[in-house]
């Protein structure tokens, strides 16, 4: 049975997403919270439940300050993380200060912290919405070409994407919107226009977990390590309140056809409640595949 099922899950794509860590450098103060702690609890508890991940994403805001000895740390800290790993950036990120101190960077062929990988029948496309400077990041034309070219090869191979990035794209009517990803239409147009099959587009930067769709593209976005803001919805006013907790990463989970994006928290998650009242939750059975 253990081998059974062990051939199933090997066809299953699993994604494990980390975003806004907002690390500091050793010694300096943490902003609002100990950033550090946190996403050492990110990777131990990812190393627990998701060790047999295919992917994980660092989705941009990886330092709060863009410090040199907070990229070496972060490097430092997922040294040992047993999953296959990527990075790309976000607004509280520099580029050329990232690429100077990396371990392992990697760009496309015009300098942009852009991956793609081909796993499991999915093309993986992990794009670098960060611009120097613009708060809000974009997609200038180079970018946007190379987004073109790798969905254009994905519908050739026949293979699904699922893209990731750090800038959330998708309207939450919330006041959030002010800030999310520049000119979003012009990135749309070009994943529409690929013709690729998009299962699922994934970001953070917005510190709050949605789940909906962009221009008709599923999209999700994820809390994050840092703080995370209430829905603070059209019709309020007065304070958006903001939590410490739960701090949060998402895991992707795709067959080809179905789609997930869970939710893990891993900073200020609930206490489990009495085992006794839910007997059938012991040894469950998934559903076959």
């Amino acid at each position: 049975m253990k081998t059974s099922e062990n051939a199933k899950n090997a066809r299953l794509l699993k994604i494990v997403v980390m975003n806004d860590l907002h690390l500091v450098a050793p010694g300096t103060a943490a902003p609002r919270m100990d950033t550090t702690a946190r996403f050492e609890a990110a990777l131990r508890n990812a190393s627990e439940r998701h060790g047999d991940a295919d992917l994980c994403v660092f989705a941009g805001d990886i330092t709060d300050q863009a410090e040199p000895d907070a990229y070496q740390m972060f490097d430092r800290m997922r040294a040992g993380f047993p999953v296959p790993q990527c990075v790309t950036l976000g607004n509280h990120d520099d580029r050329n200060v990232y690429l100077s101190c990396s371990q392992d960077a990697e760009t496309d062929s015009n300098g942009h912290v852009q991956w793609r990988r081909d796993i499991k029948g999915h093309c993986v496309l992990v794009l670098d919405s960060s611009e120097p400077g613009e708060e809000r990041g974009g997609f200038p034309p180079l970018k946007l070409a190379w987004v073109a070219s790798q969905l254009a090869d994905a519908r050739r191979l026949g293979l699904k994407a699922i893209v990731i990035l750090h800038h959330n794209p998708a309207a939450l009517q919330m006041p959030v919107d002010t800030y999310r990803l520049a000119a979003p239409g012009e990135l749309l147009a070009v994943l529409k226009d690929s013709g690729a099959d998009i299962l699922q587009v994934v970001a953070g930067h917005c510190h709050i977990s949605s789940a909906g769709s962009w221009g008709g593209l599923p999209c999700a976005t994820l809390a994050g390590n840092h703080h995370r803001v209430e829905p603070f919805l059209r019709g309020r006013n007065g304070r958006q309140e903001c939590y410490e907790g739960p701090a949060q990463y998402g895991v992707i989970v795709s067959n080809g056809s179905d789609c997930a994006v869970h939710f893990e928290s891993y900073v200020g998650e609930a206490e489990p409640m009495d085992g006794a009242l839910f007997p059938k939750k012991v040894d469950q059975r998934f559903e076959e595949l």
